[in-house]
């Protein structure tokens, strides 16, 4: 059984790498490895496969991918609409 100290270790070196394997970018997006291949079989998500067999992340990539299709806040939804309604007259 690993330790505190090595768990902690393993979450910091995921968090400081560039490049990470399928593991540590599951562990670091938080999804499980099935679901993660499940988005590289799809194309749907950034990934390198420079020997054709393992597949690689680029960290930012997927933080960047992460952000993708934010949802706004019911403040931000009213004050996007705020200046179409006042087009229309509403």
């Amino acid at each position: 059984m690993r330790s505190l100290a090595e768990m902690t270790a393993a979450r910091v070196s995921i968090c400081t790498k560039e490049i990470l394997t399928s593991t540590e970018a599951a562990q670091y997006m938080g999804v499980a490895l099935s679901y993660l291949y499940k988005l590289t079989m799809r194309r749907e998500i950034p990934h390198y496969k420079p020997t054709g067999k393992m597949v690689f992340f680029r960290r930012d990539e997927l933080e960047q991918w992460l952000q993708n299709n934010r949802i706004m806040t019911q403040d931000e939804a009213k004050a996007a609409a705020l200046p179409n309604a006042k087009r229309r007259g509403l």
